[in-house]
């Protein structure tokens, strides 16, 4: 493959799956406050970690690639890519 895949790319099958939550992500937290904060909210709603998929954009999504191609991503294709992802 080429460099700069996203982070799924690099994932082993078992632990992909089609997305069951949606989570947004901001570069403000750490990966410890956002991997505990999923933890906590796995516990709380009593959720199987095996059988719940997270979409993040910070993984799935592959920004280096839409950077080095310097295309202009409109609002409704990336409305598009998301709605097709979910």
């Amino acid at each position: 493959g080429k460099m700069g895949c996203s982070i799924v790319d690099a994932v082993e099958g078992q632990h992909r799956g089609r997305a069951t939550h949606f989570v947004s992500w901001c570069w403000d937290y750490t990966i410890d406050e956002f991997t505990g904060s999923i933890q906590s909210w796995l516990r709380k709603e009593n959720l199987c970690p095996d059988d719940t998929f997270l979409w993040v954009c910070f993984f799935c999504n592959n920004q280096h690639r839409i950077k080095d191609t310097g295309s202009q991503v409109s609002p409704q294709e990336l409305r598009s890519t998301f709605e097709h992802s979910l």
